[in-house]
């Protein structure tokens, strides 16, 4: 350790140079996983509350929520406690209203006496006709506030306000369903829904005109969902694959212009497995300084963002993705271990 540290010092520019390199790479990582973590957060977040197991719907929409419709009447009986199911109506709707512009959302229309009620920030749950709980993403929102859907000439009062509830990327609005179901078919009759969601010791029979998903299947075909998660997976894979050539070109040639010191080393009775260990410690060492210095100006650049943009970050992913950096880091400097291993004393000070 105390010899990797002396060639640091010695060599500030070159090695700051290759901490700069892990710096900028390992920022960009944290970046783009935060970016990923918030999009795909704010494509399932309002699924995410239910806690559920699986949803049943339609056999004929290729696994696709928005695409399901289901007979209430032509649903096979259910098993288990009834507060372990639910049934979920959900269409994309635009909202409007007076001193409000117009902004996509996500209506959900359910029963706010089971477990598909989200979390209310302030506010209170619909008890009468026409009133509705909105996600603070739509801008401008507030309670009491009269707001249309979808251009209706029926208005409703916002009485409830959530937070981090979104499906799709768009804010829920949340329904009873006798009104979604006024809105959408004329009727407060509930005759059709989208999907049967169940929890718990809740049981089924499929049909030939039903299939079950369970709640990561259904998030996956949520719409762009897959391909974005792993387009972003892919891009922060091969940024950890880079860190780990960058670092080992970067070592390899500070190894061959150090060729004739570590001949002299050699001669000295320096071991080729203490100069190998010398190595790893100068990895280390830069890696953590790299690493420490992306996370800190990730956090800085948290409080410098838009709450437009989706950016969320996760400590676990952060930590994960933090330790095969270093690890990368680490792999990148095993590069030259066979260059200094194959040192001859005498051949590097003669051609020194």
């Amino acid at each position: 350790m105390y010899l990797a540290i002396k060639e640091i010092k010695h060599a500030k520019l070159r090695y700051s140079l290759i901490i700069f390199t892990i710096f900028l790479i390992a920022y960009l990582i944290y970046f783009l996983t935060g970016l990923a973590y918030g999009l795909a957060n704010n494509n399932r977040s309002a699924i995410d509350q239910w806690h559920a197991k699986e949803v049943v719907i339609s056999q004929y929409t290729n696994k696709n929520l928005a695409a399901s419709e289901l007979d209430v009447d032509q649903l096979p009986s259910i098993k288990g406690a009834q507060k372990n199911h639910a049934q979920l109506a959900q269409m994309m709707g635009v909202v409007s209203g007076s001193g409000l512009s117009k902004q996509n959302t996500s209506v959900f229309g359910i029963d706010f006496d089971v477990f598909l009620k989200p979390k209310l920030q302030k506010g209170r749950y619909p008890k009468k006709a026409n009133e509705i709980v909105v996600d603070d993403g739509l801008q401008g929102i507030a309670l009491n506030q009269q707001i249309k859907l979808n251009g209706r000439q029926q208005k409703y009062k916002i009485v409830g306000i959530t937070t981090n509830h979104r499906y799709n990327t768009q804010p829920v609005t949340y329904l009873r369903l006798t009104d979604f179901s006024r809105m959408r078919y004329g009727t407060d009759q509930i005759t059709r829904i989208n999907a049967l969601v169940l929890k718990g010791n809740a049981r089924i029979k499929t049909t030939d005109q039903l299939t079950k998903l369970t709640i990561p299947e259904l998030i996956d075909k949520i719409p762009g969902y897959g391909p974005q998660v792993k387009t972003f997976g892919l891009m922060i894979g091969a940024l950890l694959v880079i860190v780990a050539f960058i670092v080992g070109i970067f070592m390899y040639i500070i190894t061959i212009e150090k060729t004739a010191v570590y001949g002299v080393m050699r001669a000295q009775g320096i071991s080729g497995g203490q100069l190998v260990g010398s190595l790893m410690w100068q990895s280390v060492f830069l890696g953590v300084i790299g690493i420490g210095l992306g996370l800190l100006c990730n956090a800085l650049t948290t409080l410098v963002l838009p709450a437009a943009v989706p950016y969320t970050n996760n400590p676990l992913l952060i930590g994960a993705f933090s330790a095969v950096l270093l690890v990368m880091t680490v792999i990148g400097a095993l590069f030259s271990i066979w260059r200094i291993l194959k040192i001859d004393p005498l051949d590097a000070i003669g051609g020194a």
